[in-house]
């Protein structure tokens, strides 16, 4: 099968997945206010956030690590949890911070009798929490801001923004690299290119800018971006979705893992998250500090 053909199956695979997944995701947004969805969304979430902890702890142990992976998977789900909690329950980052501080006492705990790489272990351990389930947390936050100045309607857009944005750089990246890529970009990934790049770049700036318009349009108070603002968001939300996406092939390359395969043409849950493992977190404090 020639490079090309194999491209195009590719292309296919990861199409037919998409067209399952999505219109799922679209119905879970859609009735997002709905009680019982919101509890769906929180479970769905916080699965995903346990099964990227599990593919981490499995990137580990190709390294020869022996990480307590059910402990860490139980960390991840409930630190999604602890930053979903509602404004009744105090100060949600605190409570979240608290979870990591206990988890990594814990895993010294743990490692008490069994010195050899626990250094390595327990801080790796801990990364993989904070690399997977704060960011997909974050995630879950700026759907269901906890602000009473930050309504849900504006929640979904801004949500919808971050998902757009960041996977357009990825489709972008993805056609102009496959069809006019000549120049090599690193080795972490050899199918990336500098033309990629730079189209994924562009595409994330020209999506803001056509969200933007969107939100002038229908006047959402909220959503209001300066063009200017909306152009530089876009790019660096460009930057760092290409960034997260090398850093995920770095880990994999690290270990000798290529994916789980666990959605045809796409991979597992890493490989799917990537990019938004590093645009979800800038992109919630640019809201908070907006």
């Amino acid at each position: 099968m020639s490079k090309k053909t194999e491209g195009m199956s590719d292309l296919g695979r990861r199409l037919f997945t998409y067209s399952l997944v999505v219109p799922v995701v679209i119905l879970l947004l859609f009735y997002r206010l709905v009680p019982a969805v919101q509890v769906v969304n929180l479970l769905a979430v916080a699965l995903i956030a346990g099964i990227g902890v599990w593919e981490y702890t499995r990137l580990m142990h190709a390294k020869k690590l022996h990480p307590p992976s059910n402990f860490l998977i139980f960390v991840g789900i409930l630190e999604v949890f602890a930053i979903y909690a509602p404004p009744a329950l105090g100060q949600w980052n605190q409570i979240a911070v608290i979870i990591l501080v206990l988890s990594v006492v814990a895993l010294c705990v743990f490692y008490f009798d069994k010195v050899d790489n626990a250094l390595v272990n327990i801080a790796t351990g801990f990364f993989g929490v904070c690399y997977i389930a704060i960011p997909l947390g974050l995630m879950l936050r700026i759907l269901y801001p906890p602000s009473l100045e930050f309504s849900y309607h504006d929640g979904i857009w801004w949500f919808v923004y971050l998902i757009s944005v960041t996977k357009m750089t990825d489709v972008g990246a993805y056609f102009i690299g496959k069809f006019f890529g000549k120049h090599k970009l690193t080795k972490l990934s050899p199918k990336k290119t500098y033309e990629g790049a730079f189209a994924g770049l562009m595409t994330a700036a020209a999506t803001s800018v056509a969200i933007y318009y969107i939100g002038q349009y229908y006047h959402f108070e909220s959503f209001e971006l300066t063009l200017a603002r909306a152009i530089w968001l876009g790019a660096l939300i460009g930057v760092l979705g290409q960034m997260g996406d090398l850093a995920e092939s770095m880990l994999k390359r690290d270990a000798g893992v290529k994916d789980s395969n666990r959605l045809p043409g796409i991979g597992g849950v890493l490989d799917i998250l990537d990019s938004l493992l590093f645009t979800a977190p800038f992109t919630y404090f640019f809201i908070q500090g907006f």
